[in-house]
């Protein structure tokens, strides 16, 4: 009896919550304006040659801090400023999160943040995109381009929601970041998934 009770309930709560319509992939259908990171829905996977390329090291940043300044009727008038938190960096091996993060690599007490602010945004089709900017990594600024993909914009409680998927590669070298140089590699492959969260204007 209790089961059936269960089984009706859920199907009761199915039944009321209406369906999520699908994402907009036309930007302009977006509404211009200010938005901010959704940190809940938002990392950047690092993947790095190991021994000289006969694997993939993975690794995962999960704090990660920003602002987007829309623009729908030009995206290319955009802006994105976002920070990462280097002490965020995960892995599938114990205790190697603390140490990458330590002097012997990141130097994290010393280099606290990895920001990257957009300098120019160019359009390759209606919903990608190519994103260059400034990348600041142990306390190394060099210009980054990032090739983007336009998920879509929804409706959530009133306010928009914008979603991207991001990717580049960067020279850990280029930063300063030579450390086990050989048995890791220099090239480090980026990937970005993203939300935004449009910031409406006070009543």
């Amino acid at each position: 009896m209790i089961r059936a009770a269960s089984f009706a309930l859920a199907a009761a709560i199915l039944v009321a919550t209406p369906a999520l319509a699908a994402p907009d992939k036309n930007p302009a259908a977006a509404p211009t304006g200010d938005y901010k990171l959704d940190a809940r829905h938002a990392a950047l996977i690092a993947r790095v040659g190991h021994m000289g390329g006969v694997s993939k090291s993975v690794f995962r940043f999960d704090k990660l801090e920003g602002t987007l300044k829309w623009n729908a009727q030009d995206p290319t008038k955009s802006a994105l400023s976002v920070t990462i938190d280097p002490k965020s960096i995960t892995t599938n091996v114990a205790g190697f999160a603390e140490e990458l993060s330590g002097e012997k690599f990141m130097k994290t007490a010393q280099f606290p943040t990895i920001t990257f602010v957009s300098k120019s945004i160019t359009m390759d089709d209606a919903d990608e995109g190519k994103v260059t900017g400034d990348l600041t990594f142990m306390g190394v600024t060099k210009p980054v381009t990032l090739d983007v993909d336009f998920g879509g914009s929804v409706q959530s409680r009133g306010a928009a929601k914008l979603g991207f998927e991001a990717e580049t590669t960067i020279k850990r070298s280029d930063f300063g970041f030579t450390a086990l140089q050989g048995p890791i590699g220099d090239e480090v492959e980026i990937q970005i998934d993203i939300e935004f969260d449009q910031i409406k204007p006070a009543a």
